[in-house]
């Protein structure tokens, strides 16, 4: 994992992942789109390492974001893999390390789409307050927390993927479900979704906001149209 891809609206949150970044990732370039140039002054300001590149976002939504970022990043660097961040994530001390060791273990004998990290707001398989079957709390975590996992679907709030992968493809022109599309995308060219012992944490829901029902009514018909093989498993037959 060579760099950290960061979209944002200028969340207030970003301040603090940038610190965290500052304080546990120092040697990874940082990537970053956003929409002012208050927060480039900001990240110049907060960032110690010499490669931060920052772009203006002019994208309506997740998927068109990141997908505008992360090419970019991947052109520029001619990265292997990097990380996807959300700007209401906060790093803990050994984040990226638990990650780095979790990509090179799952690499050696899968075709890894996304890994990512675990976290106290984000789906139950990466959520630290889901306990696994017969599960054991034990040092402050449950045990499963200290194991790497398969599942089908990855929450990208801080997630490893590499070039690869995001060759085959990417995200839809949505907010939700677009980490449900992707994955699924990934899955039928035959690569696979782990879970990492790394842990984020998740301010949640600070760009899209908490009116749920409005962000899952808002894809309806982007999905209806352009994906209409994933209509159903999202919506029914509505």
């Amino acid at each position: 994992m060579q760099a950290i891809v960061i979209a944002t609206v200028d969340s207030p949150s970003i301040h603090v992942l940038l610190e965290s970044i500052n304080q546990y990732a120092r040697d990874l370039p940082v990537y970053i789109s956003g929409n002012s140039v208050e927060l480039w002054g900001e990240v110049r300001g907060r960032l110690k390492n010499n490669r931060v590149i920052f772009r203006p976002n002019l994208s309506a939504n997740f998927g068109d974001a990141y997908n505008a970022i992360v090419s970019y990043a991947f052109a520029d660097g001619n990265y292997d893999s990097l990380i996807i961040a959300n700007d209401d994530v906060v790093l803990a001390p050994d984040t990226i390390e638990k990650m780095q060791e979790d990509w090179k273990y799952v690499n050696r004998e899968f075709k890894t789409g996304f890994l990512g990290a675990r976290s106290d707001y984000i789906l139950p398989a990466q959520n630290i307050r889901v306990a696994e079957e017969d599960d054991v709390f034990s040092a402050l975590k449950w045990e499963s927390e200290l194991h790497i996992k398969m599942t089908d679907v990855i929450a990208p709030i801080f997630a490893a993927i590499s070039k690869e992968a995001w060759d085959v493809a990417q995200f839809p022109s949505t907010n939700w479900y677009s980490d449900n599309i992707i994955c699924h995308d990934l899955g039928k060219a035959g690569y696979f979704h782990f879970v990492s012992r790394g842990y984020v944490h998740h301010a949640g829901s600070q760009t899209v906001g908490n009116d749920f029902k409005k962000c899952h009514e808002e894809p309806r018909e982007w999905i209806k149209t352009n994906r209409p093989d994933m209509y159903e498993v999202f919506y029914g037959n509505t």
